[in-house]
């Protein structure tokens, strides 16, 4: 089955837990991520059960062929419901995927776990669109980058969960900045509220979002500061990458902003070695200088593979970070420091 755009987003919140698997695609990296938490948040009690999900990308499932089919296949050794995942770097890595829902629908796959698959822009004449949108049990969900309206709206339904409102001319100078990817789209809104405080301890009268607030907190700049960093880290610039991430530190930069970042690159890097850096612009690959012929290099640097395994290293820092008392910040620094390290392995090696 196929859910349309004006449908996606309620039949992530309310899922048909009779169904056996979602693609969940697009080409906002941001939007597919958040909706695939969502999904495994709505169906499992504890997405973070290591016995309830399994973790798979199309590198681990090119490595074992078995490794899909022995996921769903196996038992919860708890008892309770499981969960197999499954991050895609391009369109041809999800031929395996394809080949068992086509299995599983035909009869001839056992299947004791729900599959959530993670893909960026497919076509519609590619195998996996192609295999879950005429299949009974699965549903496909498509992400594509919110602008104008759509992307105004989660802007006041964000503010407003935390009593605030959005000032027009605020809205028509924050809402250009965050088109493009649904996690630029949060991290910023998510700045502005801690900006404003949290409800229930902000002076009265403050709960209007201005101009001056988009401003102040960072939301027209930050990102690009943030990006720098990453920059200097896929580069293999390991001095440089610590220095900025110090100073931006002490400047009150958060943990989680500089893992999103990361997050972002490392979509935008797939993209690059997939469909070129044209279409890695709709993800918001920077035009600052140095630009184009420095995130191309580091797309020549890291392998697909590399990028997947960076990836679930981003995933499960945000993760760690989620957990009560956990330092964000020097996990966030922690895995700055990782990949730099790789990247500087693997430029020194070309």
């Amino acid at each position: 089955m196929k859910a349309s755009a004006r449908d996606a987003a309620g039949r992530i919140a309310q899922p048909d837990s009779s169904l056996r698997a979602w693609l969940i695609y697009g080409p906002d990296r941001g939007l597919v991520r958040e909706r695939a938490n969502a999904l495994v948040n709505e169906l499992l009690a504890d997405p973070d059960d290591p016995f309830a999900v399994t973790r798979l990308t199309d590198e681990d499932i090119k490595a074992d062929p078995a490794a899909l089919a022995d996921a769903m296949a196996a038992l919860s050794l708890m008892g309770g419901e499981r969960l197999v995942r499954v991050q895609l770097s391009s369109e041809a890595g999800g031929a395996p995927v394809a080949a068992f829902l086509k299995d599983y629908e035909a009869g001839k796959a056992a299947a004791e776990a729900w599959m959530v698959v993670e893909a960026g822009d497919l076509k519609p004449a590619g195998k996996l669109r192609k295999t879950f949108e005429p299949a009974q049990q699965a549903l496909a969900v498509p992400c594509y980058v919110e602008t104008g309206r759509g992307l105004a709206e989660f802007a006041d339904d964000a503010l407003a969960a935390e009593g605030l409102t959005l000032a027009a001319d605020a809205r028509a100078r924050l809402i250009p900045l965050i088109e493009g990817d649904r996690g630029i789209a949060r991290s910023e809104i998510d700045k502005l509220i801690l900006y404003k405080g949290p409800k229930g301890l902000r002076a009265d009268g403050n709960d209007t979002v201005t101009l001056d607030d988009v401003e102040a907190c960072g939301a027209a700049g930050g990102g690009s500061a943030m990006d720098r960093i990453v920059d200097s880290a896929m580069s293999g610039s390991v001095k440089p990458a610590d220095a900025g991430w110090s100073r931006a530190r002490a400047g009150g930069a958060s943990g989680v902003g500089l893992v999103r970042a990361i997050q972002r690159r490392i979509d935008q890097l797939l993209e690059i070695q997939v469909n070129g850096y044209d279409a890695a612009l709709r993800l918001g690959a920077p035009r600052y200088p140095p630009g184009r012929p420095e995130v191309e290099r580091q797309a020549s640097i890291w392998a697909a593979r590399a990028l997947d395994q960076a990836r679930q290293a981003a995933f499960d820092a945000e993760r760690q970070m989620k957990r009560s008392g956990s330092p964000a910040e020097q996990i966030a620094g922690d895995l700055l420091l990782k990949l730099a390290l790789r990247a500087q392995a693997m430029s020194a090696r070309r």
